[in-house]
């Protein structure tokens, strides 16, 4: 009881710090704007994530501190895995020997959540951005829990480059520099796209990704001017990778 406790403790300070660099750090980097309506009631925000800083603008965009996510850390990182569930909360993994049971307990988790009204974010393109596919486990949530999926874009956001995987110092230099150049994202929030209830799970996980691929596209192509992330239809229903 007193390990849980202190588990508890312990999270709720780094959950803090991050709010903290949310509310108070991150606008005297960059400003941050919204276009669109607010979402009402539980839903899932199914953002485009072409930097490290997308969630700490949504939750500015939103001004829900508390909102959780689903994040991935399959590295042996377990400092950072800790930090991660801190702030987010919904761990899924895509190790071969972890997935089935941590995901499947996940997907429960987050379905519990969103039917108490909670709303969750979600980076359908995993952590790396510049593989061009989509996920499928937001319409697969928005399906379980009845509710909508909101897709987000992120105008003038930094576009995180591939070869600084790694380079942590460096990466968050590239970041801040982009960002005080550009002075202001904005968050575009879309109309929602409600599951369909009389739908086998499939075939509405087959309906709504199509949608969620057409706004990306047009997200991509308007605001980064390059093709937008793919779903390939594999049978894959299981939450996506989210960073």
């Amino acid at each position: 009881m007193v390990k849980n406790a202190l588990l508890f403790l312990a999270m709720e300070v780094v959950w803090a710090l991050h709010a903290a660099f949310a509310l108070l750090i991150l606008p005297l980097i960059v400003g941050t704007r919204r276009q669109g309506e607010l979402p009402q009631g539980p839903c899932i925000l199914c953002v485009i994530h072409v930097g490290e800083f997308d969630p700490y603008f949504v939750i500015r965009a939103t001004r829900r501190y508390r909102m959780r996510a689903l994040f991935e850390r399959d590295a042996p990182e377990p400092i950072a895995r800790f930090l991660l569930r801190s702030m987010w909360r919904f761990r899924v993994s895509q190790c071969p020997d972890l997935k089935p049971v941590l995901n499947k307990k996940t997907m429960r988790e987050v379905v519990a959540y969103l039917n108490k009204g909670g709303v969750l974010m979600v980076f359908p393109e995993g952590y790396r951005h510049w593989e061009k596919r989509l996920y499928p486990g937001a319409a697969v949530l928005a399906h379980r829990a009845g509710v909508p999926v909101i897709p987000v874009g992120i105008e003038r956001g930094h576009v995180f480059r591939q070869e600084l995987v790694g380079q942590t110092v460096r990466a968050l230099r590239t970041a801040i520099k982009d960002y005080r150049r550009h002075k202001r994202v904005t968050l575009h929030f879309t109309e929602p796209i409600p599951p369909d209830d009389t739908l086998e799970e499939k075939d509405d996980v087959g309906r709504l990704m199509p949608l969620i691929e057409a706004r990306f596209a047009e997200f991509y192509e308007q605001f980064y001017n390059t093709r937008g992330p793919v779903w390939h239809r594999r049978g894959d229903t299981g939450p996506p990778e989210s960073a």
